[in-house]
């Protein structure tokens, strides 16, 4: 009788074990030497994130039946040259959803709809010294939400010829007038053969006034197989302060790996207490396999028109009013 339960308990666990989602294990790691000259002064240093962001996660999807699916996603940042000594925390996303016919709800801390146009139209992914976010800033609103938003529910729409959308919005979860993390978010796209466009805005939260922090972007590429140009371009608002950014870019593949350029130019008015910036950042990365890659990227940045102070990281120095930055890196990105 008790071998019977035994063999009972172990056939009903394999059936549960059937039944469960399949989860995936995957992860990047991006290491490089990078040196930048700022200040005065210059840093050598390993750096990381040079290309792609380093990162371990787990996702899971299971099959609920009638063409609904459950998915959860779990993914924490990493410090490769270091270890990551606090342990892991998922903060670069950590959600649950529910997907079928009517596309995704999603659950949890997420990436915003408008941070997405700043890296799908960036050569360089919004990552290392050739990103275009290096320029642009929340205008002193303290909005924690340029890249992701805590406490969000999330709707993807399905695609529809080519079609698709995001809405997104994050709970304050406190009861004060300025709070952060508050966001409100919708962003429409067309991707279809070639073309790439979307439209992003959103209502972000503040810590230091009762107005919101504003942004719309909007972002487009066209692929022409020998080069794939692209361009985005953004518009942020807190009170009397504004934001005009601007990228242009290329990536044209060459060899076994890609080139990469892009111009980038902040213009800020004068309510912002802050002149402007540009930056312009060359790079290629070489493919040894379709895991790894090697790559180098230099990039240049200039603060101008009234004592901006943007620069790159990590630094030597503190940026200088209207002062300069150069920054370049060689790395090896390696993918799970």
């Amino acid at each position: 009788m008790k071998k019977t339960l035994i063999a009972l308990a172990a056939v009903a666990a394999t059936g549960a074990a059937f039944a469960q989602s399949s989860v995936t294990l995957f992860g990047v790691v991006d290491l490089n030497v990078r040196s930048v000259k700022q200040g005065g002064e210059s840093l050598t240093s390993m750096s990381q994130d040079g290309i792609a962001s380093s990162r371990l996660g787990f996702r899971g999807v299971e099959d609920l039946g009638g063409g609904m699916k459950a998915g959860f996603w779990l993914e924490a940042g990493l410090n490769p040259d270091t270890g990551t000594p606090n342990g892991l925390q998922f903060q670069r996303r950590s959600t649950v959803s529910l997907m079928g016919n009517f596309g995704e709800v999603r659950l949890g801390r997420d990436y915003t709809p408008t941070f997405w146009n700043h890296t799908v139209y960036d050569p360089f992914g919004t990552n290392g010294v050739g990103s275009s976010v290096n320029t642009l800033s929340v205008l002193g609103s303290g909005a924690t939400t340029l890249v992701r938003a805590n406490n969000s529910i999330g709707y993807f729409l399905p695609n529809f010829g080519g079609f698709s959308g995001q809405f997104m919005y994050a709970l304050k979860e406190a009861k004060t007038a300025n709070t952060p993390n508050e966001y409100t978010g919708i962003r429409l796209t067309y991707a279809a053969g070639p073309l790439s466009v979307a439209l992003a805005t959103a209502t972000e939260g503040s810590s230091v006034e009762t107005d919101s922090f504003k942004r719309t972007n909007v972002g487009a590429s066209y692929d022409f197989g020998v080069a794939k140009p692209m361009a985005q371009y953004t518009i942020g608002k807190f009170g009397a302060r504004e934001v005009k950014h601007l990228m242009v870019g290329v990536v044209a593949p060459v060899g076994p790996g890609n080139i990469k350029a892009s111009y980038t130019r902040s213009d800020y008015n004068p309510a912002a207490g802050n002149g402007d910036a540009n930056q312009i950042a060359v790079g290629y990365d070489y493919n040894l396999s379709k895991r790894t890659a090697v790559y180098g990227t230099y990039s240049r940045l200039t603060n101008k028109n009234g004592g901006s102070s943007f620069g790159l990281a990590p630094n030597a120095a503190a940026q200088t009013a209207n002062g300069k930055s150069t920054g370049i890196e060689f790395g090896v990105r390696h993918t799970f």
